[in-house]
């Protein structure tokens, strides 16, 4: 079976069928998925159920993966787990359990660890049990913000770099680390325009863990911070993908935001496995 790509939105994202992650990807499956990565940054890949072992072989061909950090209901491990269910006994998980709160932050438009000193390629969802209403994910391209910018913005931009900070975005939501927790991960600095090597497209790195540019007030950079994402998280430049069970997608993290959305965590359980490719070595 070939693979076919269908765009889902005129800025990014497709839908990609014709293949089989389980089963593993063949060199030119995987490049023609790769090549889909790029030009799109979102791939949505229906009726993709997968193990963890299965998951993590198939986010290993984009890259290596990072470990978890503390704070996250699978600490330690390769996957970030998003789920109102306990890892051990199976039962949901109290929505005043710290667990819960933690991921609160979810719903704030972010790229994944662009607090870490080595950013992230890319992530993999996969849906393991969804609620049969809520709890969709909603995406937004950094890309097209940058390209829509006028020519002086842009210039204005270009080698601006900017901390990114998860113990200032989980305080959003109302979420404090330990002082020991908050030791362990000082604040990371990344360029905020983000240039792929491959297309030579142009995006910037903004979402909830950006909280100032370096050597900006912080009044200055929120303001300009702020404009940035707003630009982003137009209704136009977003696109909404409503889960399935076996669902899977894979963003960019250098040119696409995204976020949670609610659903009613006493009544319905969601198990969510994600993996994380850093650039490491990229």
């Amino acid at each position: 079976m070939a693979l076919k790509v269908e765009p889902l939105h005129s800025e990014f994202c497709a839908r990609v069928t014709g293949l089989r992650v389980a089963a593993g990807l063949d060199d030119a499956t995987f490049s023609a998925l790769r090549t889909a990565f790029e030009e799109y940054a979102v791939v949505v890949l229906p009726d993709q159920p997968m193990d963890d072992d299965q998951q993590i072989a198939f986010s290993e061909r984009f890259g290596p993966l990072e470990r978890t950090i503390a704070s996250n209901p699978a600490a330690g491990t390769a996957f970030a787990r998003q789920s109102n269910i306990d890892i051990k006994s199976g039962e949901t998980i109290p929505p005043d359990d710290r667990r819960m709160l933690y991921q609160k932050a979810n719903m704030l438009w972010h790229a994944d660890s662009t607090f870490k000193p080595v950013q992230s390629l890319c992530s993999v969802l996969s849906a393991r049990e969804v609620p049969p209403e809520g709890g969709a994910t909603e995406f937004a391209s950094t890309r097209s913000v940058y390209e829509t910018l006028p020519a002086s913005m842009q210039r204005q931009i270009d080698g601006l770099e900017v901390e990114h900070n998860i113990v200032y975005s989980r305080r959003i939501v109302g979420f404090d680390f330990s002082e020991e927790e908050v030791m362990a991960m000082p604040s990371a600095i990344h360029p905020l325009v983000q240039i792929n090597t491959v297309t030579g497209r142009k995006s910037v790195l903004i979402g909830a863990h950006a909280k100032a540019i370096v050597g900006w007030t912080f009044e200055e950079s929120r303001k300009l911070l702020d404009e940035l994402l707003a630009r982003a998280t137009l209704p136009a430049n977003c696109y909404r993908h409503e889960w399935t069970t076996g669902d899977a997608v894979v963003w960019d993290n250098r040119a696409a935001l995204h976020r949670a959305t609610p659903y009613d965590t006493t009544k319905h359980r969601r198990l969510m496995q994600r993996t994380t490719v850093s650039m490491a070595g990229s």
